[in-house]
């Protein structure tokens, strides 16, 4: 005697199986938005690689929370979505900032811990003392150093004009 009700049901046990590894790597879009302080705490997969990429780093206490900073955006580093967050200091953004470049896929994070130059001092060197960790690609650490430049610009620029709109 034939069960036909078996077909359907092993059908049904294979796809379910599948879903815990489908669901083992998030989107993108799952990031985009928060804080880095709260994926240091919702996302473990964030929290791992970020420690894993600074931990032979001499860096700021305040890189252990990044309690302030910018919300994750996706951005595209070679054809392929990474998770772009920045932190600084709670007294300001002016003197340092860490960029964290996430890549879901591989669970990878690199970026710079940016020293800008001063806004005062045209002959400034401090960008040289700024330090890449976890090993980004060309492609990657031109996009993160001409974003570190752009913000760093704009922050002078609200410095100098406190009035200004933003």
């Amino acid at each position: 005697m034939k069960k036909p009700f078996l077909l359907p049901i092993l059908s049904l046990s294979l796809a379910l199986a599948a879903l815990p590894a489908a669901a083992a790597t998030p989107t993108p879009e799952r990031y985009a938005g928060q804080q880095p302080e709260a994926l240091l705490k919702t996302a473990p997969e964030f929290a791992k690689a970020y420690r894993s990429a600074v931990r032979d780093l001499e860096l700021p206490t305040w890189t252990k929370r990044l309690a302030a900073g910018t919300p994750a955006e996706v951005v595209d580093i070679g054809g392929k979505p990474h998770i772009l967050t920045s932190a600084c200091s709670q007294q300001g953004c002016q003197d340092e900032r860490l960029y964290i470049l996430f890549d879901v896929q591989a669970k990878k994070a690199s970026g710079i811990f940016f020293l800008p130059p001063s806004r005062d001092n045209i002959d400034d060197m401090r960008v040289a003392l700024s330090q890449w960790y976890g090993k980004p690609s060309k492609e990657a650490s031109n996009f993160l150093m001409e974003r570190a430049m752009q913000d760093a610009h704009a922050a002078a620029q609200a410095a100098a004009n406190p009035a200004a709109p933003q």
